[in-house]
């Protein structure tokens, strides 16, 4: 008679003990998928300015920058709270924006025509001129329900003896479509290809400019020699 209710345990703690097992399954089961993480390559891009060749060599430095925007989670601030900004998660650019940028813009001042030649920085080769840049601003700001991007470049040309030419501050605002981050990526192409076509008319104005001094120049020179 004692073995009946020491077996009744025993059982009864199988039981348990299947219960258990069922009960940890079902709940693992029951949680939802962990998010995949997404990554973004910004689209071609497209200048507006047509051919302007005004350079025979041209060097593009690696855009540097501060911070969050050396990273490659795409970043936003909400509304009313525009000087903090945050980080997506999941969703991440496919390169470092210093470097992704400095590709971009190669290939945009490439299609531009701005010189024979556009090409990565070597330090150890002079080119007619060099680029650099830093990156000021390159987020989603909301806006209600709207939503924006903005693209804040500093950018620098100098000539081969590292004397200035151009220093300016580009800003872009550029509405996007929707929150979606594919919208927000398309947002963030064309607000670059207006900082690029920017940049390029106000370097033709320079290099015109250069000319007609030079042409004047060249003119009296000449008068005062004759």
């Amino acid at each position: 008679m004692s073995a009946r209710p020491e077996l009744m345990r025993i059982r009864m703690g199988k039981v348990l003990l299947a219960t258990g097992i069922l009960a940890s399954l079902f709940a693992c089961s029951a949680q939802p998928p962990v998010p995949e993480d997404h990554f973004y390559r910004l689209p071609a891009a497209q200048l507006t300015t047509g051919e302007i060749a005004v350079g025979s060599e041209l060097a593009v430095k690696r855009l540097v920058t501060d911070g969050l925007h050396s990273e490659r989670a795409l970043l936003f601030s909400e509304t009313g709270q525009a000087l903090r900004l945050q980080q997506y998660h999941y969703h991440h650019w496919s390169d470092s924006p210093p470097r992704m940028l400095q590709e971009h813009l190669i290939s945009a001042l490439r299609s531009a025509g701005v010189a024979d030649t556009v090409m990565n920085y070597d330090p150890v080769q002079r080119s007619a001129y060099t680029l650099s840049g830093k990156i000021r601003h390159f987020e989603q700001i909301e806006r209600g329900k709207r939503s924006e991007v903005l693209v804040g470049l500093e950018l620098r040309l100098d000539d081969n003896e590292g004397k200035p030419v151009l220093i300016k501050d580009y800003h872009v605002t550029q509405a996007a479509n929707s929150t979606a981050p594919h919208d927000l990526v398309e947002a963030f192409g064309m607000a670059l290809n207006k900082v690029y076509s920017e940049f390029v008319s106000d370097w033709a104005k320079k290099q015109s400019a250069v000319d007609k001094t030079a042409v004047i120049y060249h003119a009296v020179t000449h008068c005062q020699v004759g």
